[in-house]
């Protein structure tokens, strides 16, 4: 029969119709429902933890602080009663020990030891020029410079100082004469050694010389008079002054510090 009732062609009309958008809205409100329902157990547990923390906050403030045995800050400077101060017998003794010395050394100077006063005298630090006169031929430092008498280019490993025959010549620094010989070219000669390393060399002297091989001189002390220079006869009088350091011709001048380097 056509007119006949069938539910389940109502049923589907009615799902292809207006009740499967009434079915999806269930859905969605379920959904959503469930969804709350976890957040909401989810906020209360983190309160419950919250309240918990809190707690213990209250609980560990509640706590006494211990007390310690220092006094206020106003208490700090005043004397306290009843307290006795025990005094340093070591550091009194000691007091009384140093008072003691300083007493002793005010009233008796100590005197020198022997190891001091065995100690040798200290070398001066300055030389003195051999004779004073001018300086009328430097030190070439290696350059060859024109010899008038010997008519030859030649180094001048020395300074020529102006000078009359048989004017005192002194040693410029206390030492020990190494040396004393009569040059061909540079006539009478003396060397004496300064320290280590340092010779001072005085040419052209006379014969008669006031110093020998091995003595010892101090400075400024007399070794001879000027006398003649064979090689350098052409040129006024003078004393042909020289100095080696470590074996090397060096500047005379500049050795004995008087110029500036």
């Amino acid at each position: 029969m056509s007119d006949s009732y069938n539910p389940k062609s109502k049923f589907s009309k009615f799902m292809a119709g207006k009740g499967f958008y009434v079915a999806l809205a269930v859905c969605v409100i379920g959904a959503g429902t469930a969804a709350w329902v976890a957040v909401d157990k989810t906020i209360a547990r983190i309160d419950e933890n919250n309240e918990a923390i809190i707690e213990q906050q209250k609980a560990a403030s509640s706590t006494p602080e211990p007390i310690y045995g220092f006094p206020d800050l106003e208490e700090a400077g005043k004397a306290q009663s009843g307290v006795s101060v025990e005094k340093d017998s070591s550091a009194s003794s000691s007091s009384s020990t140093a008072s003691s010395s300083s007493s002793a050394n005010t009233s008796k100077p100590e005197e020198p030891s022997e190891q001091a006063a065995a100690q040798p005298e200290p070398q001066p630090s300055s030389y003195v020029l051999p004779i004073s006169g001018e300086i009328f031929a430097p030190y070439s430092n290696g350059e060859l410079v024109k010899n008038v008498t010997l008519k030859e280019w030649r180094t001048h490993d020395g300074i020529d100082i102006k000078a009359e025959q048989g004017a005192t010549v002194k040693a410029v620094c206390d030492g020990t004469v190494t040396a004393v010989h009569d040059d061909p070219l540079m006539g009478m000669t003396v060397e004496i050694l300064h320290g280590e390393d340092t010779t001072s060399i005085y040419c052209g002297l006379d014969r008669e010389l006031l110093v020998k091989e091995g003595d010892t001189v101090k400075v400024g002390q007399p070794i001879g008079t000027v006398g003649e220079i064979p090689s350098e006869i052409s040129l006024d009088p003078h004393l042909h002054f020289a100095m080696k350091v470590s074996g090397s011709w060096a500047d005379p001048l500049k050795t004995m510090g008087k110029v500036a380097e």
